[in-house]
This record gives structure tokens, sequence and C-alpha cells, in this order.
């Protein structure tokens, strides 16, 4: 783990100081060196997950395919997701929204004296222990995305967002990245904000979230094949999650609301929202309205998914007033 660090920090430093700071010298932002670093490193992540999905991923998709798609056009488009995301558009935006929001509670938390334990200070043995701090700080990290995966899916106007993802008709390894604007955000503050919470150092959380986000793409595969029996039940795997993808129908008509787990299964199970019948399932939505999704471009989607966040948060002002009217 910690040669691994060691590695990433370097070449970090590396990009830093050779490609970075002679390009803002160049164009007159060198007062904003210090604060590049953080986006630096989201950019970096996000070209190592796109290297391991084009060298490893794609070759075992196409090798083991399950399913065959006769119009590649949808899948076009989650590729366009995933270069923006992860090599340009999410990084900017995460860099101006989010890192002021956790400076703003850190400070907040400071100034009441709330001051939550870490694990560290819970259980002193894991700070002489990193890969076992480190499983878990990871641990705790899936579980919260749990919990709001969960949430995606129950708040109408979350789920007006998160339907995007859902609308993909053919599942791949770049669907993880097909997401609207607002909700990666949202996903990235609550995340990033329980990492702090509980402690996490930066280096810890570059590790979560490689991690995660590989094994994410990879449980969102077209392959014919899973983990087996057993260790599906420790790590998803893309029969799992092609459940979580399924299309509802008048038998299921909540199926996808089940395994939310991005990473270990065991809360599904725990929380008795898994589902292991290994049944293959078309994958979609049975709304008109979201599948339509499929016919636009990136550009398309987000106005579209806009215009569904509106309406839900409309919907649900409307709700209230009759409510409070009867």
């Amino acid at each position: 783990m910690q040669y691994l660090s060691n590695l990433w920090a370097d070449a970090h430093g590396a990009i830093l100081e050779y490609l970075v700071q002679p390009l803002m010298f160049r164009i007159g932002l060198t007062t904003y060196y210090e604060d590049v670093g953080a986006a630096v490193e989201l950019v970096m992540l996000g070209a190592t997950q796109i290297l391991v999905i084009l060298c490893v991923f794609r070759p075992i998709e196409r090798g083991w395919s399950g399913e065959r798609w006769s119009d590649p056009r949808p899948v076009r488009v989650d590729v366009t997701y995933t270069l923006l995301n992860q090599l340009g558009l999410l990084p900017l935006l995460v860099f101006v929204v989010m890192l002021p929001l956790v400076d703003e509670l850190l400070d907040m938390t400071r100034l009441h004296g709330f001051v939550l334990p870490t694990v560290e200070q819970l259980v002193p043995w894991l700070g002489r222990n990193p890969l076992a701090l480190f499983l878990v700080y990871f641990a705790a990290y899936d579980f919260a995305g749990y919990w709001m995966h969960r949430l995606q899916h129950a708040l109408p106007w979350w789920w007006a967002l998160h339907s995007l993802h859902h609308s993909q008709r053919q599942v791949g390894v770049w669907t993880d990245n097909r997401n609207h604007v607002f909700d990666d955000i949202l996903r990235e503050i609550w995340l990033a904000v329980v990492a702090i919470l509980i402690g996490v150092e930066p280096g810890q959380y570059v590790g979560l979230i490689l991690a995660t986000r590989l094994i994410e793409s990879f449980s969102h595969a077209n392959v014919r094949f899973g983990f087996g029996r057993v260790f599906d039940k420790i790590v998803v795997d893309p029969w799992f999650h092609r459940t979580h993808h399924a299309l509802a129908s008048p038998a299921e008509p909540h199926i996808h609301d089940r395994n939310f787990s991005a990473v270990l299964p065991i809360w599904d199970i725990l929380f008795r929202t898994a589902v292991y019948d290994y049944k293959p399932r078309p994958t979609g939505v049975d709304d008109p309205g979201v599948d339509a999704d499929n016919a636009l471009g990136w550009w398309g989607q987000q106005v579209a998914v806009g215009k569904r966040l509106g309406a839900a948060i409309a919907a649900t002002f409307a709700r209230q007033r009759t409510s409070r009217a009867t």
C-alpha cells in the first residue's frame, strides 16, 4: 500500500511540476497553482480508470459478451460520459463545488467543538496495520454508498436524476458513468463528507475512489459469467448488478429496487434487498419518457433529465399542498 501511495504521489508531483506549472505560468494563472492539485489528482484517477477499461475490461467484454447489440449508438453516448466525467467536466465541477463545501463543513464542526472520533482513534490497533485500516475505510465508504443508492431510488426528485443511469438498454462497462452532472456532484459530495468524517487521509481516499470505480465499471460489463456462487457474495459481479438494471415487468415491477451495493453485496444481504436468482433479464426502464433518453445525445439527455427533475420537484410541492388542504 505504501509503495503504491508513493508511486502515485511521485506521478502527481511530476505532472504538477512539468506540465501544470509551466502551463499556468504561460497563461498567467500562477497565483492559483496551489489550488489545482486536487483537480489534477481527479483527472489522474479518471485516466487510470479509462486505461483499465480499454486494456482489460473491454477485451473481456468482447471475448465473453452476453447480449449481442445491433445498434452501438447508445453505447457511444456512454463513452462520451466517461471521457467527460473522468477527464474534464466532473473533475472541474467537483473541484469548484465540492471542496469549498467540505472546507465549510470542517470549519463549522471545529467552531462548535464537534469532532467525530476517527476509526483509528476508536480502534488504535488499526493505525499500526495500514491494510486492515484501508479495508475498514473501504467497507464504511461502501456502506455509505449503499444507503445513498437506496435514496436515489426512494426519493422522487433523486430518481428523476438517477433514472438516466437506468435508461440504458445496452448496459456495459461504459455505463457506470452515464449520470446527470448534478447527480454525480451529489454523489461525490456525499462520499467525500463521509470519508472526511471517519478520518480518511487524502492518499487513502484516492485508493478508495479508484478501487470502487473500477469494480463498479466491471460490474456493469456485458458478459456471460459471474464470480461463482460463493465469491459473488463477497464482491458484486456483473450478473448481480445486471438484476439491478433489469427492465421492470408486471410480474416484477420493482426488480430494479434490488441489489443496490456497489462493491460489497453484504449490505444487500443484511438489509434483505439481494436477489440471487441468476435469471437473464433485459435491461432498461418501463417508463417511455425515461426510455426516450436513448434517442438523445449527451446534451439532450442532460436537458431532458433537468426537465424531469423540475417536474418531480413540482409534483412533490403539489402533493404537499393537497395534503395540507385535506
